[in-house]
């Protein structure tokens, strides 16, 4: 897809380490928490938390952190703190960026973000003037060893049975919906026997900037930098892929 989501890339590189492991934990802990408030502790009824939750298997999380998340949202605790997030920014040359996350402290949110931005020559942009640039997708994941039973042919069709719009085979694959129906779509998958991976959500852009080798090395250092906050759960950006 043409989108920059930095999800795939946070979930396998900040898996290397214990502390990026940690560090992701804590950003699906907080997912967790948030959804959890939100929509209510049952998944089955809450579509929000049941990505979270797939998401938090998906990574290892384990599951003691999981239930004591949802327990200590339905009980308010700290979890009431925990606000969402989502800035605009704009690199040189033309690069738009989404930046969404959680925290518990707005002002020490931004003025974070603001010094990453700024130590790459980027700068935060008015509510509104990047967003309207982005559509928001539902994006699913699949693997061909989670469905040992599934042909490569069946899994094609089951997708284009389900009412996606749009998939890329790979060794993840992943499939795009509409964010409205990415629901419809999960469950259309499941009830043809499909296991499904992950399910998020990405920024796609209506236009992407195609900028010289330099520059989309520093961006990409940018979008890193900002998915290494604490209180930054996922970085998009416009940057034309290869």
């Amino acid at each position: 897809m043409s989108g920059h989501s930095k999800w795939a890339q946070i979930k396998h590189k900040k898996a290397l380490t214990d502390a990026k492991k940690s560090q992701l934990f804590s950003k699906m802990v907080r997912e967790i928490a948030v959804a959890a408030r939100a929509g209510g502790v049952q998944p089955e009824n809450n579509s929000r938390l049941k990505t979270a939750l797939e998401h938090a298997r998906s990574i290892g999380l384990p599951k003691e952190n999981m239930d004591r998340a949802i327990a200590r949202a339905a009980g308010g605790s700290a979890e009431e703190n925990l606000q969402e997030f989502i800035y605009e920014a704009t690199y040189p040359s033309g690069v738009m960026i989404i930046i969404e996350g959680i925290t518990d402290n707005k002002n020490r949110s931004l003025s974070e973000i603001k010094k990453t931005l700024t130590r790459f020559g980027a700068r935060l942009a008015d509510p509104g003037s990047i967003l309207w640039n982005f559509e928001k997708v539902g994006l699913l994941e699949l693997t061909e060893p989670e469905n040992p039973d599934k042909t490569r042919e069946a899994l094609e069709t089951a997708i284009i049975e389900s009412g996606a719009r749009d998939f890329h085979p790979n060794v993840i694959w992943d499939i795009e919906t509409n964010f409205q129906e990415m629901e419809i779509v999960r469950q259309n998958l499941e009830k043809a026997g499909i296991k499904i991976r992950a399910v998020t959500h990405d920024y796609k852009p209506k236009s992407t900037a195609d900028v010289s080798a330099e520059d989309k090395k520093s961006c990409e250092e940018l979008l890193d930098a900002l998915t290494d906050l604490d209180d930054v759960q996922e970085a998009y950006s416009n940057l034309k892929e290869e």
